[in-house]
């Protein structure tokens, strides 16, 4: 159990930092460098559970009773919802980018047609 509490504290540190990340930086383009570090620390928490719930399922086997088999059907899950978590972090940084390109050329555009 404490692989679990370990890796669930390093996913909350990681989604605390990129938190803070995006509440202290004032420009908006700076402050996507904190999204990866949220979805970092989802992702974290994601894989730490998939991981060690499939062991505890698999270690549950009485000693003196017949002999019963418990797998872990299906994919690990964690691991799946981690990658997705981490295509989800790229496009929101990708879309944030793209808005944020935008909002600087539609604020420039005054200026230089006033020259």
């Amino acid at each position: 159990m404490t692989g679990l509490v370990q890796a669930l504290f390093v996913a909350a540190g990681m989604v605390s930092i990129g938190t803070f990340a995006v509440a202290w930086r004032r420009d908006q383009a700076a402050a996507l460098a904190g999204v990866p570090l949220i979805f970092a620390g989802a992702g974290i928490a994601f894989v730490a559970v998939a991981r060690f719930s499939a062991r505890a399922a698999a270690a549950i086997q009485p000693a003196n009773s017949p002999r019963i088999v418990i797998g872990v059907s299906g994919p690990p899950l964690g691991q799946e919802v981690a990658v997705l978590v981490a295509i989800a972090a790229l496009a929101a940084v990708a879309i944030g980018v793209a808005l944020a390109a935008r909002a600087g050329r539609a604020q420039g555009s005054p200026q230089e047609s006033s020259r």
